[in-house]
């Protein structure tokens, strides 16, 4: 369904147009009294054909009791409708008007209804009361024949009966269908609204999203990259001054290791996409386990199972892969680099087994085994942060929290916490699935 734009999201909240000219509620209230007593009832007085007797005084009495009614018409529609009914042929129409547009078409109104037509189709007379003579004469009945007498006989309860009645269920129908479509535009208004937070909330943490994506990117490059430059540019500091050529090997080194960064960052950045074949992929993990033994760190790598292929895992897949070992290495540098190291990365049927678990190290006792469940980076005895000769490098405390979030990311999971004999062990397993 296509969703309404902003401007009849406007249209469709703003209030539904009225009457082009609406009297104040006090001159409507009392309008219809004020007109039956200052125009009717002297009228009625002098008049005995203006009333429903042919008692001037009676019809003027009456006229004013109708008039009067009329003041509580909104408040008792009903109440006010009996009692015009022995008043006069006006106060009664805007009754019954009054009534229908306010009740609808309901039992009472029905009995009303035909009481008013009862009324007005059948004159009375109060001037007879205590004879038979009360309702009037009847024999004006027997004129229906002719098409004047029959014209007479319906003139009042047409006019002062029916289409009161008729434009009142029309009033009615009118301010129901109205409450509908006000209650339809609140309705559609509020929708939108809330389609609009919706919309606007989705975008925010899309952004959010998107940083943290961006952020653990940059850890991931610029962590590992800028570790191993330390670890050479320390190894450059203590080389002996007559020895050339390991000082120009180690600035090679550093070179190639700040080159590589900045290609890893022109991917990450958007010049290319992580879905191209330039992309870290498993077949990049042998050139990364030589980068950390040229930095110092005894690492052995072992891949099982193809790396591509329709059996392989996806670019996507292989891309966290890299980036879990990769993360893993660095923190082996940071808080275990006498320690050795072993990668094993195991490509199945059922998905992509990865493990990178270091030896432990001279220095203190091992722990029990225990998984990690922060965001910490290693500490204790399994990863010391500083060894003698080497260069302490600063942790910030994402690494775990990146890896695991990778593994989320694609369906996998990640465990990472120290082994039994001391040292430290990350343990991921991938589907094979996602592209």
């Amino acid at each position: 369904m296509q969703q309404p734009t902003d401007q009849s999201a406007a249209d469709l909240a703003a209030p539904l147009p009225g009457p082009p000219l609406r009297l104040p509620d006090p001159v409507r209230a009392f309008a219809p009294t004020a007109l039956v007593l200052l125009v009717l009832v002297p009228l009625a007085a002098n008049d005995a054909d203006v009333g429903p007797t042919t008692s001037p005084t009676a019809n003027a009495v009456l006229m004013a009791v109708g008039a009067l009614a009329l003041a509580l018409r909104r408040r008792h529609p009903a109440a006010v409708a009996a009692v015009t009914l022995v008043s006069g042929q006006l106060p009664l129409a805007i009754a019954l008007y009054g009534l229908t547009a306010r009740r609808g078409a309901t039992t009472l109104v029905y009995v009303l209804a035909a009481l008013a037509e009862l009324r007005l189709l059948i004159p009375f007379d109060l001037g007879g009361l205590g004879t038979f003579g009360g309702l009037g004469d009847l024999g004006n009945l027997g004129e229906i024949g002719t098409p004047s007498g029959l014209a007479n006989l319906i003139e009042d309860p047409l006019l002062f009966g029916a289409v009161p009645l008729a434009l009142g269920l029309t009033a009615h129908q009118r301010a129901r269908t109205v409450d509908v479509l006000a209650e339809r535009n609140r309705l559609l208004g509020e929708r939108n609204r809330l389609l609009e937070e919706a919309r606007r909330h989705a975008e925010e943490r899309a952004v959010a999203e998107e940083r943290a994506r961006l952020a653990r990117e940059m850890h991931d490059v610029v962590s590992n990259r800028v570790s191993l430059i330390a670890l050479h540019a320390g190894a450059g500091q203590v080389a002996l001054a007559g020895d050339p050529a390991a000082v120009r090997e180690t600035l090679g080194l550093i070179r190639t290791l700040g080159l590589q960064a900045l290609t890893e960052l022109r991917v990450l950045l958007g010049v290319l996409t992580t879905g191209t074949d330039l992309a870290p992929s498993l077949r990049a993990l042998p050139a990364l386990v030589e980068e950390s033994r040229q930095a110092g760190l005894a690492v052995g790598l072992t891949v099982n199972g193809p790396a591509d292929g329709p059996a392989g895992p996806g670019p996507a897949v292989q891309y966290a892969a890299y980036r879990i070992v990769q993360e893993a290495l660095t923190n082996a540098h940071k808080h275990a680099p006498e320690a050795e190291v072993a990668v094993t990365v195991e490509v199945e049927p059922d998905g992509l087994r990865l493990t990178v678990v270091n030896s432990p190290t001279d220095e203190g006792d091992a722990e029990p085994a225990a998984e990690v469940t922060g965001p910490t980076e290693v500490t204790g005895p399994a990863g010391q942060a500083s060894r003698a000769g080497r260069p302490e490098l600063p942790s910030g405390g994402h690494g775990l929290r990146g890896m695991r979030t990778r593994a989320d990311d694609l369906g996998g999971t990640l465990h990472a916490g120290p082994t039994p004999e001391g040292g430290f062990a990350v343990r991921a397993r991938l589907p094979l699935g996602t592209a």
